[in-house]
């Protein structure tokens, strides 16, 4: 099988409008609203679906208030599609709709996968070359998903990396000890999509969109202040994946963050053991 990326969010809200509201100040593009919620569209081809906390056709949430309920990811083609359900189904309820599989993962979060969709915009952020210079943005437009992170309690933490590692044959990046695993999915070159923190109360803890460069960063940022959003720390650049970083509280649940300049790994990577946690970040301004 192969697994590309992150290919859809669904989020069950409690204040639908107000979380619109955070949506469209982060960037995204709507691009159907009405009774069922409101969906979003990002260059990548990739979504963030926003329904009501109340709507049965979500899976249970697994934490309370407006959280994350359905994470689903990008397959390759057909064929991976039938690798992937294949794998699944030896031991756990499968819903197969022929376009999309559902199902649970060992703590209990909604996981979905699909074909991806084609989008306009590269993988990653691309450097600026000789004769080149900024260009300045009215809007800074995030360019794709780039990972969730999930607080796992201690008690599911084995069993959950197991899924995703065996299962689903995600790749370790980075393990720290008694704290987190950094995993990516088996076709994408970015340090993580998936990071999987030990924390005794279950629930999101948020989800990470790629903008250009640390310009976007912070011109997100202050454009997300300016509108009255809370930030919840300040910008910087962290140790493990390297990438800048600016992170926001909201609404639909837990944070989201601005980043640009993510590790690229590929197969010659050898996974990193700590014993102890080397530092949220480098630096933070």
């Amino acid at each position: 099988m192969n697994i590309n990326r992150l290919e859809s969010l669904t989020y069950g809200v409690e204040d639908l409008e107000g979380c619109k509201r955070y949506y469209d100040d982060w960037g995204l593009t709507a691009t159907a609203e009405g009774q069922h919620g409101i969906d979003y569209i990002l260059p990548s081809g990739q979504s963030v679906r926003l329904r009501s906390a109340g709507d049965r056709s979500l899976p249970k949430p697994v934490e309370g208030g407006s959280t994350i309920r359905e994470i689903t990811w990008g397959v390759e083609d057909a064929t991976s599609l039938d690798a992937v359900g294949a794998a699944l189904s030896r031991d756990r309820d499968l819903s197969d709709n022929g376009d999309v599989l559902r199902t649970l993962d060992p703590w209990q979060m909604g996981v979905a996968f699909c074909v991806a969709r084609p989008g306009t915009t590269p993988v990653h952020a691309a450097m600026r070359g000789r004769n080149q210079t900024i260009e300045i943005r009215e809007r800074i437009r995030p360019r794709r998903i780039g990972h969730v992170v999930l607080n796992i309690p201690p008690s599911k933490m084995e069993q959950t990396s197991e899924f995703y590692l065996d299962r689903l044959q995600f790749r370790l990046s980075d393990r720290v000890i008694q704290f987190g695993e950094f995993l990516r999915c088996s076709g994408s070159v970015d340090h993580h999509n998936l990071f999987l923190l030990q924390k005794p109360d279950g629930g999101l803890n948020h989800v990470a969109f790629e903008v250009e460069n640390v310009d976007e960063v912070v011109m997100g940022g202050k454009f997300m202040q300016g509108r009255g959003w809370e930030a919840a720390t300040t910008v910087g650049r962290h140790v493990m994946g390297s990438n800048l970083f600016w992170y926001f509280k909201n609404p639909a649940g837990a944070l989201t963050e601005y980043f640009s300049d993510m590790d690229v790994i590929d197969d010659d990577w050898e996974p990193r053991i700590w014993d102890k946690n080397p530092g949220f970040s480098y630096w933070t301004t």
